[in-house]
C-alpha cells in the first residue's frame, strides 16, 4: 500500500508540483491549504506523514505541529523551512517533527529528498509499531498460558485427589461390589484428568502462541463455514472490530453455531450481533430454537462425555477463561438460546481517529 501523505501550503501549485513528484514515489498525498483544512484531514482519516509549510497565515507550521502532538498523534513530521530559518529548524525538532527541510530552487532534488525522508519515516515507524505489537503479543500469550496452568494445575489436582480418595476406600472396603464402585469413581476422575490435559496440550499447540488481531466478520464468518447449518440460516449485523483471536477463538464460535443446529429444536435462523459496553465489548450469537432451561444455563458448561472429557461448552469456557473472555447464555426457554462472549478492554479495537483541538 502506498504510504500516505499530508501536504500543507498556502501556495496551490507548490502543492500541486510536490503531490506531482511524490507520486512518482509511490506516495499518496491529499492536500490542505491551511492548517484548520489539515486538522479536519487528521480528524477523518489516517496518514502516515503530514509535510507541512512553516510561514501560513492564521496557525504557522510550528504551531500546526504542538497541536498535532497534543492530540497525541504520533504521525511522522516533515517542516518546510525558508533559507536562514534554523531557529524554526530547531523549534520545529524540540516540538516533535522529524526532519525539517529548506526550500530552495532546485525542486528536483528538493523532492527527491523529501521522498527519501518519508520512507525512511514509514520504514522507521513500521518497524516499531511491529515491535511494540509483538512485545503485547507475546505478553497476553505468556499471561494466557500461566492462566491456563493454573486453571490445569487446580483441576489436575483435584481430580487426582478425588481419584486417591476412592482408591484407598477401595482397599479398605471388604464388599466386592462396593470396592468395584469405589474403583470405578477414581477411573471416572482420572479419565477426567486425562481430558483436562489433552485441553491444555491442545490449546498450547494451536492456540496461545498463534494469537493475532482480526476482524470480528471474518472470524464469525470461518466459523460458520466450518459448520454443516442444515437448513438453519447464518447472519451477523456485528460491527466490524478488530479483536485479538487465536484458531481455538474460531473452534468456540464454531461450536456454539453447531449447538444451535443440533439441539435447537426448529431452530431457523442464527444472528450474530456485538455490542459495546462500559466495560468491554459483547459478542452475542443467539438463535429462535427452543432455548435452554434456567437450571440448565451453568450445567452445559459442566457437562462431559460417558469417559469423563469435558464436551463441547465445558472445553469451550475453558479455553475462554484462559483467553480472558467469558461466556454466559442469557437466552430465553421458548425463544432461543443466546450466548455472549465478554471481551475485555485491550482484545478489542477500532480504528482510531485524531482529534485536534484549535
Amino acid at each position: 500500500m502506498d504510504t500516505r501523505v499530508l501536504a500543507v501550503d498556502d501556495e496551490p501549485q507548490f502543492l500541486e508540483l510536490e503531490q506531482l513528484h511524490l507520486a512518482s514515489h509511490h506516495v499518496d498525498v491529499t492536500t490542505s491549504e491551511s492548517a484548520r483544512a489539515a486538522i479536519h484531514e487528521l480528524a477523518h482519516r489516517d496518514f502516515d506523514v503530514v509535510v507541512s509549510d512553516y510561514q501560513m497565515p492564521d496557525i504557522n507550521g510550528i504551531d500546526f505541529l504542538k497541536m498535532v502532538r497534543r492530540s497525541g498523534s504520533d504521525v511522522g513530521f516533515v517542516l518546510f523551512t525558508g533559507k536562514g530559518r534554523e531557529d524554526v529548524a530547531m523549534s520545529a525538532l524540540n516540538e516533535g517533527a522529524n526532519y525539517y527541510i529548506q526550500k530552495g530552487a532546485d525542486m528536483e532534488s528538493q523532492f527527491a529528498l523529501l521522498a527519501g525522508i518519508v520512507e525512511e519515516i514509514q520504514r522507521g515507524r513500521a518497524a516499531s509499531s511491529a515491535l511494540v505489537e509483538s512485545e503485547r503479543l507475546l505478553r497476553i500469550s505468556n499471561q494466557r498460558m500461566d492462566l491456563l496452568g493454573s486453571i490445569t494445575r487446580h483441576d489436575t489436582m483435584g481430580g487426582v485427589m478425588v481419584a486417591e480418595g476412592f482408591i484407598e476406600l477401595a482397599k479398605s472396603e471388604a464388599d466386592p461390589e462396593a470396592a468395584q464402585a469405589h474403583m470405578s469413581k477414581a477411573k471416572a476422575s482420572l479419565e477426567k484428568v486425562r481430558g483436562i490435559i489433552e485441553i491444555a496440550r491442545t490449546y498450547q499447540i494451536n492456540g496461545a502462541m498463534n494469537i493475532k488481531w482480526d476482524s470480528m466478520g471474518s472470524v464469525l464468518d470461518r466459523a460458520a463455514a466450518s459448520v454443516q447449518m442444515e437448513g438453519v440460516t447464518y447472519s451477523s449485523k456485528a460491527e466490524d472490530w478488530m479483536i485479538l483471536v487465536d484458531p481455538l477463538l474460531e473452534m468456540v464460535c464454531a461450536n456454539i453455531l453447531s449447538n444451535s443446529v443440533r439441539h435447537g429444536r426448529n431452530a431457523t435462523k442464527v444472528v450474530a450481533s456485538s455490542e459495546q459496553r462500559n466495560d468491554g465489548l459483547d459478542l452475542i450469537i443467539e438463535d429462535d430454537g427452543c432455548g435452554i432451561a434456567i437450571e440448565d444455563k451453568e450445567r452445559i458448561f459442566n457437562l462431559q462425555t460417558p469417559a469423563g472429557v469435558p464436551h463441547g461448552l465445558s472445553i469451550a469456557r475453558r479455553i475462554l477463561d484462559a483467553e480472558m473472555i467469558q461466556i454466559r447464555e442469557d437466552g430465553t426457554q421458548g425463544t432461543g438460546a443466546r450466548f455472549v462472549l465478554h471481551f475485555p478492554d485491550g482484545l478489542y479495537k477500532k480504528r482510531p481517529l485524531t482529534r485536534i483541538e484549535l
